[in-house]
């Protein structure tokens, strides 16, 4: 959960310790009434000390229940108790899936509160209006989930289109569309910025001899030490096979070479070799990856594991 999500997740619990303040002040619960409220109190704590996700399904069904008795026991002020069902169906909506039987669970408890004052003969004034809006506000709650599922489908194709599975690197694609970004700014006047291309020596070794999960494993690590190592604000990506790319912003010439040292030394320690290829923006996106390409394959013809720049 980020953090505006963390945010609203607080504001609708403190929104609902409120709501019982209100309750319990305009209507004082009487003997065993005071029993159900502190009843309601313990498991809206428990539930929320499970966790986002869990604490929707352990509070739809009691939620529905305490909103039916606080209805009966306000008699003919019962439409008042009508402003929280929307927390009613909003629960079933993020406990379950659109469609599913869980997700009816909330029509459900809508349909039981909208039934209750027929049954029990209390002023029906207002249930005309109390009923339409149940049926308006559980039938928005279903869209809001279905909208929620379908982001969260986007989201993860997104995700997955720009996101190495291997090694949990941006990809290629990511990688270019964040130099673009880059390109960009440079064009507004902001410093050059540096390409770095990694390719391990030898790698190929690695798979034939001791075999693919072996080099999965390597990539893996070799990946998180670059994350770990890089500069605040570089970006690390996978740039294919055993290719890694880093992005380097406002970075030229010197201090991108000593970036590049400095990672391929730390490898080294690690046991592990990369030739680097260096290359400065100067304007054309293209020419940049062909420079960095250059660069690289003098480093893997001057005896490899290296760092060359191309000028």
């Amino acid at each position: 959960m980020d953090g505006r999500g963390r945010v609203f997740y607080f504001a609708s619990w403190a929104g609902l310790a409120l709501g019982l303040l209100l309750q319990v002040r305009r209507f004082p619960p009487q003997g065993l009434e005071v029993l159900v409220h502190l009843l309601l109190v313990l498991w809206a704590l428990w539930a929320m000390s499970r966790g986002p996700k869990v604490a929707p399904r352990l509070l739809l069904h009691p939620l529905g229940a305490y909103l039916l008795f606080e209805m009966w026991r306000m008699g003919e002020g019962w439409p008042l108790a009508g402003f929280f069902t929307p927390a009613l169906y909003l629960l079933s909506g993020f406990a379950y899936p659109p469609w599913s039987l869980g997700h009816l669970l909330g029509a459900f408890w809508g349909g039981v509160l909208v039934l209750a004052p027929l049954v029990w003969g209390r002023n029906l004034d207002a249930w005309p209006h109390f009923a339409v809006s149940q049926a308006i506000l559980y039938s928005l709650t279903f869209l809001l989930a279905r909208f929620r599922e379908l982001h969260g489908q986007m989201r993860f194709w997104k995700e997955q289109a720009l996101t190495c599975p291997l090694t949990g690197l941006p990809n290629r694609r990511a990688l270019e569309m964040a130099l673009e970004r880059e390109a960009a700014r440079v064009e507004r006047g902001e410093k050059p910025f540096s390409l770095v291309i990694l390719d391990l020596d030898d790698f190929k070794k690695v798979n034939d001899t001791q075999g693919h999960l072996a080099g999965d494993r390597l990539l893996k690590e070799v990946a998180q030490y670059l994350v770990t190592h890089v500069r605040q604000g570089d970006l690390v990506g996978r740039w294919g096979g055993e290719e890694f790319a880093i992005l380097l912003p406002r970075t030229e010439g010197e201090e991108a070479m000593q970036v590049a040292e400095r990672l391929r030394t730390g490898l080294s320690r690690l046991g592990v070799t990369g030739s680097f290829g260096v290359a400065v923006y100067q304007g054309d996106l293209r020419d940049l990856f062909q420079r960095a390409d250059r660069a690289l394959y003098r480093a893997k013809g001057e005896g490899k594991n290296r760092v060359e720049r191309d000028l």
